[in-house]
């Protein structure tokens, strides 16, 4: 896929997102984020109370993707792996919800870590997944506790969802007609989809200016307590070259890290900091 077929996907999803915001209210940051996973071909943890929309908003994105096939479950303290992974339509999935992750129990969700790694189920016979996108729903955070750190990791992508705050757009929310949004735009092709990651990996590059802002939000991160692994490092990178693709560019500056506050919390009592830091990039 070349950098031009990459932003004609690009500009298909910002059109689809236009059409969510209209739908979908105060959630733009949340749209924005689960059409950069989709291009980055990276994960999305969503945590928010019940009835904030996370997975009408992720089901009504998949509708505008021609061709892919979409799983969506409830998770609970009895579910295993096993009959997660042989339920039918999971392993055919190229979008994956899983409300309430983290009431699973931990081997379940460790299980996993094949499947957002390599996209690999082991359990019970080995195969090769099309996955692309997984999302993940809770209302609460894990806790360094519960030794799901290798798995919460895995999540790119770190969605705050909240319960519409402004009184016109509650007003606007209650009175809605809920129609579908979309309708004369045209579809993302889920087969284009699967090229954008390697795409971006290997069109989009780092200026000096961005090269300057990583080793200075590495600093001032260290500084604050704020500890991210190298791991994780790869993936804020792949998040930032996304961002500039999603903005037509074929290089990062600094002006496109100032983005990247969602994937680098962990805990959401980290972002206001986070944010100020990010303010400071020149």
């Amino acid at each position: 896929m070349t950098l031009d077929d990459l932003f004609r996907q690009v500009e298909i999803c910002r059109a689809i997102e236009n059409h969510l915001n209209a739908t979908f209210l105060e959630r733009t940051d949340v749209i924005r984020m689960a059409f950069l996973a989709l291009l980055s071909q990276e994960h999305v943890y969503q945590i928010g109370p019940p009835g904030t929309g996370k997975s009408l908003l992720v089901r009504t994105m998949v509708e505008q993707i021609s061709g892919a096939s979409y799983f969506e479950t409830l998770l609970h303290g009895e579910v295993s792996l096993s009959a997660l992974s042989s339920a039918p339509g999971f392993r055919e999935a190229q979008v994956v919800f899983l409300d309430e992750v983290f009431r699973a129990p931990k081997n379940t969700l460790l299980g996993l870590l094949p499947v957002l790694n390599e996209r690999i189920i082991y359990s019970p016979a080995g195969k090769h997944l099309p996955l692309l996108t997984l999302f993940a729903a809770s209302n609460q955070n894990p806790s360094p506790a519960d030794a799901l750190d290798a798995f919460y990791d895995r999540f790119t992508y770190r969605s705050l969802v909240r319960p519409i705050r402004s009184g016109e757009n509650f007003l606007k929310l209650l009175l809605a007609s809920h129609e579908p949004p979309g309708t004369g735009i045209r579809a993302l092709n889920i087969l284009e989809l699967t090229g954008c990651r390697r795409s971006i990996e290997t069109n989009v590059h780092l200026d000096p200016s961005a090269r300057e802002g990583f080793l200075f939000l590495r600093d001032r991160l260290n500084r604050e307590g704020i500890v991210i692994s190298d791991r994780r490092w790869k993936k804020v990178l792949l998040a930032a070259r996304t961002i500039a693709a999603y903005s037509f560019s074929e290089s990062v500056n600094s002006r496109h890290l100032r983005g990247l506050s969602c994937v680098l919390w962990s805990y959401p009592p980290e972002i206001r900091n986070i944010d100020r830091i990010l303010g400071e990039i020149a």
